[in-house]
């Protein structure tokens, strides 16, 4: 395949593992009416090749001519770039948390969407259309690219995608490439497949999570209400107060504790009188060991350990002791989550944080969409933001899905007698690189860079920085801190009106700058809207391109730049971040 003087793939060969390792090539292709066919192994592979004015399409489909266990198929090439091999690769993660960017062009994995660049920026770009039935992964080392459908090696390595028959068929959910002078263009339109799900709000409000972590109370979520519902901060529109892990009985047992004695439906009517809507957490697949959905559920409901054949333990989320998980395969685990989410929607939660769907596709990639399926139902028009979710895997059914790690951590402070907002490392710059990795996938889902937090141990400009990713993120835009315990110059980086008027807009495009050391572009552009960014611990002076002549404003400071012409040389504070508006001059 070629984009003439762009881009081309090389070979293409079919590619089958089986669950013994062993891997079968087949490049020897005969034209079958409008379709590629070849033999590869114990399969039959078809390849149907489509075009739209944006991308190509692959469709591959397999037959089995004997019994066998597949664990993965896919399609392997050599792309080119201008007539060379690649200098970069835009990378993606399997899941919310998973580290996106761009890398040099070494060995590396993607899952769901890949680019390929030389040094200028030019590239080619592949996605999957969907992840209905599985998960795509590419794999590049030696100038090699590989597409591959499979199973997430979650709790087993090299996991069965298919158990076929002699005679069964197999199909793949479908690939698209593209090629553009800009490779985030490429992958934009490679990347447009499955329809995000029309919201008619934003989220904007207050999360408990980064300040006050498990240990919330129903009085500490209305304590912040009251800063919000009153004075200045009110005209904002901070109306969404979502109540993070802690409100729970268990994991698995999503009914409130003894510290919201009025429960979810008093403590919703208290907040709807202020104008606010409630918001909770839950962690649908996830069920704890000492809760009661755990010893009265039937054992059909979980997921067992491939090698003891016992109740599969997650293996990822240790900290509150062994979580087991629900197989959505289940039709009864899909009526108890459906129940769950219209339970809650009942009691007036119109906001439904739904975190740690990795493990929802531990029973694979189908079980995972037929539990959102029922958690869709259940919460009806409520807004759903999936986190730690295999990012392909929501679209369609949830409005919004975070794109980076947590920002902090809340850690108590056994001298304060309190938590806070605790950065243990560069989470900071971890979250811009991946919603810059990631800000073409707007088009699956709102964008949640996850919380504008300005207080804890973070500096100030580092939250200023949190601040500027959330509003430039096209998505939800939280606060998490003790708002009344901040200090005045802290408050302020969460109430300019100017920055928060760029919250739900469209995602800023990061300018092509890679670096070996993987960190996010300095430079973040959307519709006359600069936002520049120091990753660095030193000062530094960014120089911006500009288009002809234009009237700089310091957004932040709301202060005028005067004119400039070609670029605008701005100081930025060591991790800090400065915000620009160019207008016609």
């Amino acid at each position: 395949m070629t984009w003439a003087g762009l881009a081309t793939t090389g070979p293409i060969q079919a590619r089958v593992k089986l669950a013994d390792g062993t891997v079968h090539r087949a490049a020897a292709w005969r034209r079958r009416n409008s379709s590629l066919t070849a033999r590869c192994g114990p399969l039959d592979i078809e390849l149907r090749l489509g075009a739209t004015a944006e991308a190509a399409q692959m469709a591959l489909s397999a037959r089995a001519r004997a019994e066998v266990t597949v664990t993965e198929i896919g399609l392997e090439m050599t792309p080119q770039i201008r007539g060379s091999v690649p200098d970069w690769v835009v990378y993606n993660g399997y899941h919310s948390w998973d580290a996106a960017g761009v890398a040099p062009a070494g060995k590396r994995q993607s899952w769901w969407t890949v680019g390929v660049a030389d040094g200028a920026g030019a590239g080619l770009a592949a996605s999957a259309a969907a992840a209905l039935k599985y998960t795509t992964r590419f794999d590049w080392e030696d100038g090699r690219l590989l597409l591959t459908m499979c199973e997430f090696p979650g709790l087993k390595q090299n996991p069965p995608m298919w158990q076929a028959r002699r005679g069964d068929a197999w199909a793949a959910d479908g690939l698209q490439l593209a090629a553009a002078a800009d490779v985030r263009v490429a992958l934009r339109r490679a990347a447009r497949g499955p329809r995000r799900r029309n919201s008619a709000w934003v989220p904007r409000g207050w999360l408990s999570w980064y300040h006050y972590g498990p240990w919330i109370s129903a009085g500490e979520v209305l304590e912040n209400s009251t800063v919000l519902s009153h004075g200045h901060l009110r005209s904002l529109g901070y109306r969404v107060i979502v109540v993070d892990d802690g409100w729970q009985q268990a994991y698995g047992d999503w009914s409130p504790n003894s510290k919201f004695p009025g429960g979810m439906s008093a403590l919703a009517t208290e907040l709807a009188a202020r104008d606010q809507r409630l918001g909770v957490w839950t962690a649908p697949f996830l069920v704890s060991a000492s809760s009661d959905l755990a010893k009265r559920a039937p054992p059909a409901w979980f997921v067992l350990d491939p090698t003891s054949g016992e109740r599969a333990v997650d293996p990822v989320h240790v900290v509150f002791g062994p979580m087991y998980i629900l197989d959505a395969r289940h039709p009864g685990v899909r009526k108890h989550l459906r129940s769950t989410f219209a339970g809650l929607r009942a009691e007036g939660v119109e906001y439904f944080k739904i975190d740690f769907l990795y493990a929802g596709a531990y029973a694979g990639t189908a079980a995972l969409r037929a539990g959102l399926q029922a958690i869709r139902r259940g919460a009806g028009d409520g807004y759903l933001l999936a986190s730690g979710a295999p990012l392909l895997s929501v679209a369609g059914l949830c409005e919004a899905c975070r794109t980076t790690r947590d920002a902090a951590s809340p850690i108590f402070d056994f001298e304060l007698g309190s938590p806070k907002p605790t950065l243990i490392g560069d989470e900071v710059v971890e979250v811009g690189r991946n919603q810059a990795a990631r800000h073409f996938l707007d088009s699956w889902f709102h964008l949640d860079a996850d919380v504008a937090l300005v207080g804890g141990n973070l500096s100030p400009e580092q939250g200023r920085t949190l601040v500027t990713v959330a509003a430039l993120s096209g998505g939800p835009f939280f606060a998490s801190d003790h708002l009344a315990a901040l200090e005045p110059e802290r408050l302020a980086l969460l109430v300019n009106p100017r920055v928060l008027e760029l919250v739900g807009a469209r995602p800023a495009a990061p300018d092509w700058e890679p670096t070996e050391r993987d960190r996010a572009s300095s430079i973040w552009r959307r519709d006359g809207v600069v936002g520049v960014f120091n990753w660095d611990w030193q000062e530094r002076e960014v120089v911006v391109s500009v288009k002809g002549r234009r009237r700089a404003r310091d957004l932040w400071q709301d202060r005028d730049l005067g004119l400039v012409e070609g670029e605008l040389r701005l100081q930025v504070p060591a991790g800090g971040a400065r915000l620009v508006a160019l207008a016609e001059a």
